[in-house]
């Protein structure tokens, strides 16, 4: 139905066929990357860690700061998960093991996504992968977000809509209903 596809478009990695994509009135596509994406924390629907250490992915890829790094875990609600790897946040990830389940996946990628604070955090079906541990941590990062942070979840399970103030459902790629989400969803 389009979900994913907007959520793209609000990351600005993908440029609008017609209109524009704004964050506090500026335009996301005259934006250079670099300086955009610190603001803009991003859990895709497939997630993919890279080479490198759980704090480097964390840190996504450049220098790491350990106390951004671990902040970002604790507000992810990751951290003992992070403690209890081999090496803690210095075990080394290789994207053709499995060293870490999915669900470990989706959630390390949610404290990158948290990474340096951003203020807009775009998160496309972060609990695809979860189990009921993984359901409960992201919950509690949501809950822990609200009021900070501007949060677009695209999700088809309605255990996150409690988490949410409005809600978009689209259909075809078009709007079906907006607002308040517990009128929505009557």
């Amino acid at each position: 139905s389009g979900k994913s596809t907007l959520v793209r478009l609000l990351t600005g990695v993908w440029a609008p066929s017609a209109g524009t994509v704004r964050l506090d009135a500026a335009d996301l596509t005259s934006w250079p990357r670099e300086q955009i994406g610190p603001h803009i924390g991003y859990v895709p629907q497939d997630v993919e860690l890279f080479p490198g250490t759980v704090a480097e992915n964390i840190a996504r890829l450049g220098p790491v700061e350990s106390a951004a790094v671990v902040r970002a875990a604790q507000r992810a609600h990751v951290h003992e998960l992070i403690l209890s790897l081999p090496e803690g946040y210095d075990t080394a990830i290789d994207p053709a093991a499995a060293v870490l389940s999915p669900g470990q996946r989706q959630r390390i990628a949610l404290a990158r996504a948290l990474y340096g604070e951003p203020k807009l955090l775009l998160l496309d079906e972060p609990n695809s992968n979860l189990d009921g541990a993984g359901e409960n941590a992201l919950a509690a990062t949501l809950a822990g977000l609200r009021g900070e942070v501007t949060v677009v979840v695209v999700t088809h399970r309605n255990t996150l809509i409690q988490h949410v103030d409005k809600m978009l459902v689209l259909e075809a790629g078009r709007v079906q209903h907006y607002g308040p989400a517990a009128e929505v969803m009557k």
